[in-house]
């Protein structure tokens, strides 16, 4: 089964899905100032766009999708495309409003999935940053068995947990608790790399110490570190690799966001050298300005305009739906809870009598 937020769905019904999204959600923790003065008005208004593609972080607006009846409205171009499901990718640091996703699916057709964790220290608010890591791991797999806190839904796969160049403690404590949590309940992880050190690798190793395989992981955000040889290592060790489309503005002197011409330039031919590499697809729509009504692409972008476009490019009907749906349903379907909690029960009393 996979768990919806408005519940669970048979595995054998699941369509075409973009593996990270955001819906509802609040990143002005990671507003900057940009490189010119900041227009007047504390609203994204069309005389504002042009100083966000250059300047994306630099309106707090900008960086809060707070308009569920607009989000709703839009997701429907995305139903209308072929897109049968969605990954909202929120985690706690990035301000999610689990309560209202239940609403913004039923309307706009889509099946929405929660993924739930926490991002990098800094962002977190008090309550999560102040977790131990046995702490955090039975809120991580309550998420998934019982309940996503203030809702009547379960999450589907934990993360996005997010890492630093640095690689410092108190992310390695988060990630062993999330790998530990989704060992217990069956679930899968998202990671997102720090872009200019991407740490990958070591972070595999980490979460398999705590019995977590590499392809249960999800590298997000890939396309942040487009190199053929680092692709090439993290799809060698088994791990999922998630190209998002549709984030082109740049933070001047501080975020620089690869074009999606790029994106297809690199995916089509690594896709057709690497045939057994874990490939799945997503938008990271987490700003204001990615909206059509703001002049964005939207989120029917990726099954309307890139998968299209990878199959011009090359890219076969059968690995388009690897990337789509057979990868995606590998990673989001898992035993009911009873079963994974029980399962997991009895492999650590095996483990314990093997001690012994």
């Amino acid at each position: 089964m996979i768990e919806t937020v408005l519940g669970p769905i048979e595995a054998g019904s699941w369509g075409p899905t973009s593996m990270h999204d955001h819906l509802a959600s609040d990143s002005s923790a990671l507003r900057r100032e940009g490189v010119e003065p900041a227009p007047i008005g504390l609203s994204v208004d069309p005389e504002h766009y042009g100083y966000l593609r250059w300047n994306m972080l630099a309106l707090a607006d900008n960086l809060r999708m707070d308009t569920p009846d607009l989000i709703a409205d839009e997701l429907m171009a995305a139903v209308a495309a072929g897109q049968h499901a969605m990954v909202e990718s929120t985690s706690w640091g990035l301000g999610p409003s689990h309560s209202v996703l239940p609403d913004i699916a039923r309307r706009s057709g889509m099946s929405v999935v929660c993924s739930y964790g926490a991002y990098i220290p800094r962002t977190l608010p008090a309550w999560v940053a102040a977790m131990g890591e046995h702490e955090l791991e039975r809120h991580l797999e309550a998420a998934l068995t019982v309940r996503v806190p203030d809702t009547d839904y379960r999450a589907g796969i934990l993360g996005i947990m997010g890492t630093t160049a640095e690689l410092p403690e108190g992310e390695i404590r988060m990630l062993r608790a999330a790998a530990r949590a989704a060992v217990s309940t069956g679930a899968a992880v998202t990671v997102r790399l720090e872009p200019g050190q991407p740490r990958g690798i070591e972070v595999l190793r980490i979460m398999a110490a705590e019995g977590l395989p590499a392809d249960r992981v999800v590298f997000t955000n890939a396309d942040e570190f487009m190199g053929r040889a680092v692709w090439s290592d993290l799809s060698a060790a088994g791990a999922v690799l998630e190209m998002s489309f549709g984030t082109e503005a740049i933070h001047a002197g501080r975020v620089d966001n690869p074009s999606d011409r790029e994106r297809l330039a690199f995916l089509a031919p690594f896709a057709t050298e690497h045939p057994e590499a874990r490939i799945v697809l997503g938008q990271s729509t987490w700003t204001k300005t990615q909206l059509r009504r703001h002049g964005g692409y939207g989120y029917g972008h990726l099954l309307g305009r890139i998968v299209p476009e990878l199959a011009r490019r090359g890219i076969s009907r059968a690995r388009l739906k690897t990337m789509l749906v057979d990868e995606p349903v590998r990673l989001l379907d898992r035993p009911s809870p009873r079963q994974a909690i029980g399962d997991e029960g009895g492999a650590r009393t095996a483990a314990r009598k093997g001690r012994t």
